[in-house]
């Protein structure tokens, strides 16, 4: 069809209709963005981060649940143990094998949980050492159960009843509690954590689908709003065109290509009706969806809810079991005291009156009697001197050892224990060099606790030290200017004895732990305190004891303690302060 030219009066009435079109009858290209995909990207938005809260709460309840795990297996390993020192006991009393059924199975049961215990504990340093710790007292338990049972079937009850009276099985039962309760506490912490961390993504989740939600809601109704006022703009401009084109149409039949025009609009505005239709069946289906994603949240809402509660309630009973651990560690440290103290008065009295038959007060004494005298005396030292141990790690992890810091005469105490030492030295056969000490060289220490040190150092480079060796003392002042900014005093005690492998060093500062005891006779073995008091002794006067050994060379003890005034005499004033008892878990 040939273009007709219009003439000016109806070029000025199209123009007049498009004046009066209103305005919204068009979208740009925003607005059409924005009505098709908009509330797609919600809903993608808001399931992304939806996924990412439930995904983090998964695995803080799986990590919850790893940590109920742990308690359960470090209760159940404690069980076992008891289970097998109930067998044991039952056998002893009864000497019937059934009563050992328990101490078999719980064998067993042990070897599962302490698997069970490592397994869980995965790659967490902390346990991995109270785990190894654990496996130590574990195996000094089950080997003093195993040696009573054996002694039972062999050597009679009363064999067994003595080797239970040592106390070993006791002591290694205390260590294992303290070790487990160790352990459930640090699970404790992280339990709490974990907690602490679900409580967390349940309330992002939370946050995550009220504003995702709200936001959904927001911009669906907006996208409505301006889709119906386009429909409408649509609508009002279709009425408004089609009058126009049947005036124009009546008016002047020239305008036959402008009706060819506004007939195509017509049919334009007809297929955006249809796709707006579209579009609204589009926003109903998404709309369902989001209903749908709001019930599923509020599904996980309770389920985290139910967790929380269930958290709550496994850390009110760990905090139980830890004030009853720790209520066992005092009357265990109290148990100690007292019965050390009961039993020295009985020793002291056997003392004095072996002391007396010595005398032949009561009457002449063949020489075989007066070798009985001379071994019930160092029986009885012996013994005391294992109590008197036993006191002193008692009254330090109580915190209850006072001690009298001074200005003390380093040479002046060198001298005493060199009076004390020497026969023991010269019994041996082994040479004992000590190089005299400047006399102005004071230390800030305990006397009497100093002198127990040296002693206890000197006792043990004599016990493993072969006859021919040789044991010597050095001091030397030094400045410490990178450990406290102050003045130091180190005194090494030297021997050449068969030396301690290098991994086993700090072993040998642990209570009632006795490297290589297999290899030492058994006239020389003890309790394996001496270090571990030596130890802490050391720490409480502000100083320290630390071993270097080379096997097949000897060892070597260095103990530090801070420098004293120079030249002041023993009339110094002393501080009284009391040994903390932090130095050592109980």
């Amino acid at each position: 069809m040939s273009k007709l030219r219009a003439g000016p009066s109806d070029r000025r009435a199209a123009g007049d209709v498009r004046e009066q079109l209103p305005a919204g009858v068009r979208m740009n290209t925003l607005q059409r963005v924005a009505a098709t995909g908009g509330i797609a990207a919600i809903v993608l938005l808001l399931g992304v981060l939806i996924f990412d809260g439930i995904s983090n709460s998964h695995e803080a309840r799986d990590a919850i649940r790893s940590s109920h795990r742990m308690i359960e297996a470090a209760q159940a390993t404690l069980q076992d143990i008891t289970n097998a020192e109930t067998g044991q006991r039952g056998y002893l009393i009864t000497h019937d094998e059934d009563y050992l059924a328990p101490y078999h199975e719980a064998l067993l049961a042990i070897t599962a949980d302490t698997s069970a215990l490592r397994r869980l504990a995965g790659a967490d340093s902390v346990h991995k050492r109270q785990l190894d710790s654990l496996s130590k007292r574990i195996d000094a338990k089950l080997s003093e159960l195993a040696v009573t049972v054996a002694l039972a079937r062999s050597g009679g009850p009363d064999s067994a009843r003595a080797e239970v009276l040592t106390n070993r099985g006791k002591v290694a039962m205390d260590d294992i509690r303290g070790v487990l309760g160790q352990l459930s506490a640090h699970q404790d912490a992280l339990l709490a954590e974990r907690i602490a961390a679900s409580d967390k993504h349940y309330r992002v989740v939370t946050v995550t689908d009220v504003a995702g939600t709200s936001g959904a809601v927001l911009l669906a109704l907006l996208l409505n709003m301006m889709l119906t006022r386009y429909a409408d703009g649509q609508a009002v401009a279709a009425r408004m065109l089609l009058a126009q084109n049947s005036e124009l149409n009546d008016a002047n039949k020239l305008l036959g290509e402008q009706t060819l025009e506004l007939e195509l609009q017509n049919h334009q505005l007809q297929e955006q009706t249809v796709e707006l239709e579209s579009q609204q069946i589009q926003l109903e289906e998404q709309a369902s969806e989001l209903e749908m994603q709001a019930e599923e949240l509020v599904a996980s809402v309770e389920e985290l809810q139910l967790q929380s509660s269930v958290a709550e309630e496994a850390r009110v009973r760990a905090e139980e079991a830890t004030a009853r651990a720790e209520d066992a560690s005092q009357a265990k440290s109290l148990f100690l005291t007292t019965m050390s103290h009961e039993l020295r008065t009985p020793l002291n009295a056997i003392g004095g009156y072996v002391d007396l038959l010595a005398m032949e007060i009561r009457g002449p004494l063949v020489e075989a009697q007066k070798d009985d005298l001379r071994r019930i005396k160092k029986s009885g030292q012996h013994l005391l001197s294992l109590i008197n141990d036993i006191l002193n790690l008692a009254k330090i992890e109580s915190g209850q050892l006072d001690l009298r810091i001074r200005d003390v005469s380093l040479a002046s105490v060198l001298e005493n224990v060199e009076a004390l030492v020497t026969p023991q030295f010269g019994a041996k056969g082994i040479k004992y060099v000590y190089p005299r000490c400047d006399a102005s060289l004071r230390v800030r220490a305990d006397s009497e606790k100093l002198q127990q040190i040296l002693l206890n150092l000197l006792s043990n480079a004599c016990k493993f030290t072969n006859s021919g060796g040789r044991v010597s003392v050095e001091c030397d002042a030094l400045s410490d200017a990178e450990a406290d900014h102050r003045a130091t005093v180190s005194l090494r005690v030297r021997d050449s004895g068969r030396g301690i492998a290098s991994e086993k060093l700090e072993e040998i500062f642990e209570p009632f732990v006795q490297i290589d005891r297999h290899l030492t006779g058994s006239s020389q073995q003890g309790v394996g305190l001496g270090l571990a008091i030596s130890r802490d002794l050391a720490r409480s006067m502000s100083g320290d004891l630390m071993a270097e050994s080379e096997l097949g060379v000897g060892t070597t003890f260095v103990l530090t303690l801070p420098r004293g005034t120079i030249g002041v005499g023993a009339g110094v004033p002393a501080e009284s302060v009391a040994a903390a008892s932090s130095q050592r878990p109980s």
